[in-house]
């Protein structure tokens, strides 16, 4: 078993990554996990999201509506800003410039980055058993691989799968499921086989996890989490009633909505810290703020969707009121307020009451249920607020789904959302430079670029594998 795990750890490559005491040892011999502790640190440096990297859904805070140019910014026709442009105007070779956005450190691609921590989970999963520990420890640390590795699995479908609502039947990413290294061509399997794991490995963590309750000690996936990535795949696939289920369960466990209203004005506020009681999980690196030197900023309706007593524009966002810009607040913290390598992204329990009130709407028509979350979080949001009542469950949609737009801004979450609700057209305007004339970019309503093209490295060593439409799409130009 130590040689096996060892030739594992070596074609990783995780010794370079983890942030365990015991991968840094000298001896050869101590580098061979052999307790659940062991396990436990080799998880957290080569499975979770790296602190390092940016969101693996970084690149899409550049394709979504959320985001639109500066034209008060002097940073338009900069060398920063063509440098986006690609992602930005949905140009078929934007899978080249995935690296620049993702991680300049690294430069690799969001299917390279996240398949090699896949490796990590199912190295993990592969020998866990075997390890040295109690069958609680060896159970949480299970459930701990599944879960990363579904919500992985999630994000990949999402990049380069079609949308679930559209063709379930549809190529979606290739499923590697264990740690050995002899394969090389791996086909991709359809976008419903991709949920259908995602959704069992979930479960199976659900139950692995027990009946544990929001925990606040450490970055680890646990109960909580899984609970609302579980109402949001099902929410994703039509679910609704197992998505109401899970969301309830959820809340139940995960803590409690913050009272945005009763912090003060300019108080010390992150909504990306375990010190908030609607945080589940801590995860991951830098988010997808907006960037002045970019020359973009945060697109006119998603500005305008705010009241005027709504804390989450002086809380999420900070403005520049030399530049007339927005930058994003949502950032992670360690314990001790440093940056650093801390994780900087989080699941927060808002994401449960919102996913519940849309299936409530959508499972049967559940008004009076639907209402009352979408007046809970709004109570916790605006302040002087008054509940609305709103009897056309179309109407009470299109309401849920303006504030998840408006609650979960950069987060992840919009691009995706946007595929499911049947990838309507969008317009990105852009500036060349200054004094040049403003150009619109489109993206055509169902437009094959809502569907990322697969990196053309990974094409070249896994002869298996099939392209999308999206990458033969012609050069996207002004209108």
């Amino acid at each position: 078993m130590k040689e096996r795990i060892l030739l594992i750890i070596c074609a990783l490559g995780i010794l370079t990554t983890s942030c365990s005491d015991f991968l840094d040892s000298k001896s050869q011999d101590e580098v061979i996990p052999k307790t659940t502790k062991d396990f436990s640190e080799l998880l957290l440096g080569s499975g979770y999201p790296s602190p390092i990297n940016s969101h693996p859904l970084a690149l899409t805070g550049y394709m979504d509506d959320d985001v639109d140019s500066d034209l008060r910014n002097s940073m338009a026709g900069s060398d920063l800003a063509k440098g986006v442009f690609p992602v930005f105007t949905w140009q078929s070779d934007a899978e080249r410039y995935e690296g620049s956005i993702m991680s300049p450190e690294l430069a690799s691609t969001p299917y390279y980055l996240m398949y090699e921590r896949i490796k990590g989970c199912n190295a993990v999963l592969d020998y866990i058993d075997e390890a040295i520990g109690t069958q609680q420890e060896i159970n949480h640390i299970k459930a701990e691989a599944l879960s990363v590795r579904a919500l992985l699995y999630f994000w990949l479908v999402n990049l380069y799968g079609e949308p679930y609502t559209e063709n379930p039947q549809a190529a979606g990413v290739p499923l590697k499921l264990s740690s050995s290294v002899e394969e090389v061509s791996v086909p991709r399997v359809t976008v419903e086989r991709v949920y259908e794991r995602i959704l069992d490995d979930l479960t199976e963590a659900a139950d692995l996890f027990g009946t544990e309750s929001r925990v606040t000690t450490d970055f680890r996936i646990n109960r909580p989490t899984v609970e609302i990535l579980l109402s949001r795949v099902y929410l994703y696939t039509g679910k609704w009633k197992e998505a109401v289920e899970s969301a309830t369960e959820a809340i139940r466990i995960g803590g409690k909505l913050a009272d945005l209203t009763a912090i003060e004005k300019n108080g010390a506020f992150a909504c990306v810290r375990y010190s908030s009681p609607e945080v589940t999980w801590m995860y991951g690196g830098e988010g997808m703020g907006f960037y002045v030197e970019n020359g973009l900023n945060m697109a006119k309706e998603l500005e305008e969707g705010y009241g005027a007593n709504d804390r989450r524009v002086d809380l999420y966002y900070a403005y520049d009121e030399l530049r007339g810009h927005y930058y994003l607040q949502k950032t992670g913290t360690s314990a001790s307020g440093d940056l650093g390598d801390a994780p900087k992204q989080a699941i927060r329990l808002s994401e449960a009451y919102l996913n519940r009130a849309e299936a409530y709407v959508l499972w049967d028509n559940k008004v009076t249920e639907a209402l009352k979350d979408l007046n809970e979080l709004r109570r916790n949001r605006i302040e002087g607020y008054s509940d609305v009542s709103i009897s056309d469950p179309v109407l009470l949609l299109e309401e849920i789904r303006k504030e998840r737009r408006l609650e979960l801004a950069r987060e992840g979450h919009r691009w995706l959302d946007l595929r499911r609700y049947g990838m309507p057209s969008i317009k990105h305007t852009w500036l060349p430079g200054e004094g040049l004339t403003l150009q619109t970019f489109v993206l055509k309503a169902k437009d094959p670029m809502y569907t990322l093209p697969l990196p053309e490295s990974v094409l070249g060593v896994n002869p298996a594998l099939t392209q999308n439409a999206s990458a033969n799409t012609p050069e996207r130009k002004a209108e």
